[in-house]
C-alpha cells in the first residue's frame, strides 16, 4: 500500500544522519559492551563481532564479500538519489533540516527536539580515539570505503543545503563552510601524518 503513495511528480527520499567511521566505531565497541569481555578496541575490530565498512555493505547489499572501489561508486550513486543526508557532526543543522523537508512543527517553546538536543548535547560522551592514533588508523584501514563514502557524504551535505534547502552551513563567524575542501584537507592531513608515522 506504501509504494501507492509515490510516483514520477511525487517520489519518496529516505534520510540517513551519518557519522565519521572512526566515531561509530568507537560507539559501536561501547554500546556492545565489548569492553566487559575485557576485549580491547583493536580486539573487537579484528573479531566477528565487527563488520567491516557496514555503510557501503548496506547500500550496495554486500554484507560479507570482498568490496572495492566500484561498490563505493554505487553506494555515492544510491546516497545521492535516494536520501537526504544529514551529519551527527551538525546534528543541530540537520535537525533544522529535517524540520523544513518534512514540514514539523512544534506549538510550544521549549519544543521536544529542543529538549532531548539540549540532553543530547549534555549527555554524549566525548570520543576518546585521538586522530593519528593506533586505534585511528587501523579503523581508518579496515573502514577505508567508508571513510571514501563519508568524505563524499559531507559534499552532499553542503549541496543539499544549498540546492534543498536554500541554507548553506556556515560557521560561527557566519561564513559559508566548503566540506569538500575539508574533506580534502582531512584526506592531505592524514596521508601526510601516515607517511610520517611509516618513516619513525
Amino acid at each position: 500500500e506504501g509504494m501507492l503513495l509515490f510516483k514520477t511528480s511525487h517520489r519518496g527520499r529516505a534520510f540517513t544522519v551519518l557519522q565519521h567511521p572512526v566515531h561509530r566505531a568507537e560507539s559501536l565497541y561501547e554500546s556492545r559492551a565489548a569492553s566487559s569481555e575485557d576485549m580491547e578496541i583493536a580486539d573487537y575490530l579484528e573479531s566477528p563481532k565487527y563488520i567491516d565498512n557496514w555503510v557501503v555493505r548496506s547500500l550496495t547489499n554486500n554484507k560479507r564479500g570482498e568490496l572495492n572501489e566500484e561498490h563505493v561508486m554505487v553506494a555515492k550513486g544510491i546516497l545521492a538519489s535516494k536520501f537526504f543526508v544529514g551529519i551527527s557532526d551538525y546534528l543541530e543543522e540537520t535537525i533544522k533540516r529535517l524540520e523544513i523537508y518534512y514540514g514539523w512543527s512544534e506549538d510550544k517553546s521549549p519544543g521536544c527536539v529542543e529538549t532531548h538536543f539540549k540532553k543530547y548535547e549534555k549527555e554524549k560522551n566525548p570520543h576518546m580515539i585521538e586522530r593519528g592514533s593506533d586505534e585511528w588508523n587501523l579503523i581508518t584501514d579496515k573502514d577505508n570505503f567508508d571513510l571514501m563514502l563519508y568524505y563524499y557524504a559531507l559534499e552532499l551535505f553542503a549541496k543539499q543545503g544549498s540546492t534543498m534547502f536554500h541554507r548553506p552551513y556556515v560557521d560561527k563567524e557566519g561564513v559559508p563552510i566548503d566540506f569538500a575542501e575539508l574533506a580534502r584537507q582531512k584526506k592531505l592531513q592524514e596521508a601526510l601524518l601516515e607517511q610520517f608515522l611509516g618513516g619513525v
